[in-house]
């Protein structure tokens, strides 16, 4: 089983759009600040829409994406799991691989 140091998975990615979009803020600048692709951030802006997790709204006559009450929650628990996660000393041998 290969471990992943340097990808980011889909929650994490997703857990990085909401963080950036708790101010509210354009897509480019998500893109760049996230390190997405075009292709990417159309993909996780229109996940995190239809799960209602994130907002669109309008501003200056330009898109700009916030996080819902819903995608704070959802931060929440995210947040909550990597601490839980990194309580545990990553040398730890787990007993299926014994």
């Amino acid at each position: 089983m290969s471990e992943r140091k340097n990808n980011r998975g889909k929650i994490e990615i997703m857990a990085d759009v909401l963080t950036l979009s708790t101010v509210g803020i354009k897509k480019t600048h998500i893109m760049y600040k996230a390190n997405l692709s075009y292709e990417q951030i159309l993909y996780y802006l229109n996940e995190l829409l239809a799960k209602g997790l994130l907002e669109q709204g309008v501003e200056e006559g330009s898109p700009v994406y916030r996080t819902t009450e819903r995608g704070r929650e959802f931060l929440g628990h995210f947040t909550r799991m990597v601490d839980l996660i990194r309580q545990y000393p990553e040398e730890r041998t787990p007993l299926l691989a014994q």
